[in-house]
C-alpha cells in the first residue's frame, strides 16, 4: 500500500478549507501557525483574518508599535507569540527585501519558532522534505503503526522522525504534512474517533487490534494547579480618565495594560486589602465593584475589582511617587492599548466599551 498516496488522495477530497490555505504566503502559514501553537482552528479563523486585515504583510507588521498588535491579539491569549511574531517581522526588515528564511534549520534559529513551526512554513510553503509533528501526528502514527512507546521521551520522538521521514510524499511534502493535521483533527481524534472513514484503516494495527484508546501512551505528570489573588484598583480622576500601566512581568500577560494591582498568594479580607492599598498607593479604597475567575494554564485567578478615591491631590508628592509608573488614559482611548481579558470583562460590566 503507497500510504502518503492514500492519505494525499483523502485530503484533494476531504482537507478543511482554511482561509490560511488559500495560497502558499509564506506570512499568511507563519502567522496561522503562531496562533494554532495554543489555540484552536474554530478560534484561530477569526483572529487571523482580522490580523491579516489589519497588518497585510511583513513590512506592515514590523512597521506596528507592540501595543498595536498585542491589542490586535486580544483575548487570544499566550501573549508571548505575538510578541515573538513582531520580533520575527522585525528582524526580517533588517534582512534585503523580500527576503523570507525558506529552510527548516534557518526557520527554527527565530524565537517563537519551534520544531513544528519551523517544519510546516518549510514544507507547505518551500516543499522540504521535513515532517511536522504534532500531537495529530503522534497519535496517528502511534495507533497506525503500534507504537507502545512513550511520546514524550526523547528516543521515541527520533523514531517517529526516522519512521515518517521514510513514509512522507518527497514531491508533496506540504500537502502530505497538511492531510496528516487534518486526519489528526478530524477522523483520528483523541475520543469519538471515526476509524470507518479514514483511507489507511485497513492497514492500521489499532483499527485491527482493538486498540484505539490504549494509543498513544502518554507520560503525563499532573501539575498542581497554583492559585492567586488578584486585587485590581480602579482609580478614576475627575471622572474622565484612570491610571493604567504596561505590565512588564516574565508572564502570559507581558506588554499587556492593567490598574495598579495588589497581588496575593492567599484571599485577602476587606480590611486586609484596604491596608495594603493605602500602604502601596496612599489611596483609600471604597468597595468591591467587579469579580471574576479567570483560568490559566495549571493557574486560577481569583481577581476583585475595587473603587478607590484620592484623598490627597494629584500632584501630592506621596502620590506622585506611589503611582510613579502609572499614566491617565480616557475612556475613549481604551480601544487603543491592549488588556488583560478580566480587565476587558471589566469595562464591559462598568459599559465603558
Amino acid at each position: 500500500m503507497d500510504f502518503s498516496k492514500k492519505i494525499i488522495n483523502w485530503y484533494k477530497n476531504n482537507h478543511r478549507k482554511l482561509p490560511w490555505r488559500e495560497n502558499k504566503n509564506p506570512y499568511y502559514i507563519l502567522v496561522s501557525e503562531f496562533m494554532l501553537q495554543q489555540t484552536k482552528v474554530s478560534k484561530a479563523i477569526k483572529y487571523y483574518l482580522h490580523f491579516i486585515q489589519k497588518f497585510p504583510n511583513l513590512e506592515k507588521l514590523a512597521q506596528a508599535e507592540e501595543k498595536s498588535v498585542l491589542k490586535v491579539w486580544e483575548g487570544l491569549g499566550y501573549y508571548k507569540r505575538a510578541i515573538n511574531l513582531h520580533s520575527f517581522a522585525k528582524k526580517l526588515r533588517e534582512k534585503p527585501m523580500g527576503f523570507f528564511p525558506k529552510k527548516y534549520k534557518e526557520l527554527i534559529k527565530y524565537k517563537g519558532i519551534g520544531p513544528y513551526t519551523a517544519a510546516a512554513i518549510a514544507s507547505i510553503c518551500f516543499d522540504e522534505v521535513v515532517p511536522a509533528i504534532d500531537g495529530n501526528f503522534y497519535r496517528l502514527f502511534s495507533r497506525y503503526l503500534g507504537l507502545y512507546n512513550k511520546i514524550t521521551s526523547i528516543f521515541t520522538k527520533k523514531i517517529f522522525r526516522t519512521v515518517i521521514l521514510k513514509m512522507m510524499d518527497k514531491k508533496n511534502p506540504g500537502i502530505f504534512n497538511q492531510a496528516i493535521m487534518d486526519l489528526g483533527a478530524t477522523l483520528c481524534t483523541p475520543k469519538k474517533v471515526k476509524c470507518f472513514l479514514c483511507p489507511i484503516k485497513l492497514y492500521c494495527f489499532s483499527f485491527k487490534n482493538g486498540t484505539i484508546y490504549e494509543l498513544p501512551v502518554k507520560n503525563i505528570i499532573k501539575k498542581s494547579t497554583k492559585n492567586r489573588f488578584f486585587y485590581y484598583i480602579f482609580i478614576c480622576y475627575n471622572s474622565k480618565k484612570f491610571f493604567i500601566k504596561k505590565r512588564f512581568n516574565k508572564d502570559i500577560w507581558k506588554g499587556l495594560y492593567e490598574f495598579p494591582l495588589i497581588e496575593s498568594k492567599k484571599c485577602l479580607t476587606i480590611l486586609e486589602i484596604r491596608n495594603q492599598i493605602w500602604k502601596k498607593y496612599k489611596i483609600f479604597s471604597e468597595n468591591i465593584i467587579y469579580q471574576v475567575k479567570h483560568k490559566i494554564t495549571n493557574q486560577i485567578l481569583s481577581i476583585q475589582f475595587l473603587n478607590c478615591k484620592m484623598i490627597q491631590s494629584i500632584q501630592s508628592i506621596q502620590i506622585k511617587k506611589s503611582l510613579n509608573n502609572f499614566f491617565l488614559i480616557s475612556h475613549k482611548k481604551i480601544c487603543e492599548y491592549p488588556f488583560p481579558n478580566p480587565i476587558t470583562l471589566f469595562f464591559k460590566h462598568e459599559r465603558m466599551i
